[in-house]
């Protein structure tokens, strides 16, 4: 099927039609309000984590140190031995 002349026509003015129907709707406001929104929430959680995740993982070292965290604090109990019955 080979297009003609009318045919690109007719194709055009609906392509300009759909696009100045896109730019004057109002609808598609709540899409644009979205996606800034969900572009703020996502720079904003990176931002945190990254500031976040040093300081856990500071924390944390710390906290298993066996020098001076919690571990430091264990005796361990003496060592089994059986009775050799």
């Amino acid at each position: 099927m080979s297009l003609t002349f009318d045919s690109l026509k007719w194709f055009h003015s609906l392509a300009v039609a759909a696009v100045w129907n896109f730019i004057r709707e109002e609808r598609g406001e709540d899409l644009i309000e979205y996606a800034y929104l969900a572009a703020f929430v996502g720079v904003t959680g990176y931002a945190v984590l990254n500031n976040i995740v040093p300081e856990v993982a500071a924390t944390y070292n710390a906290w298993v140190d066996p020098n001076t965290g919690p571990p430091s604090l264990w005796e361990p109990a003496p060592a089994w031995t059986s009775s050799g019955s």
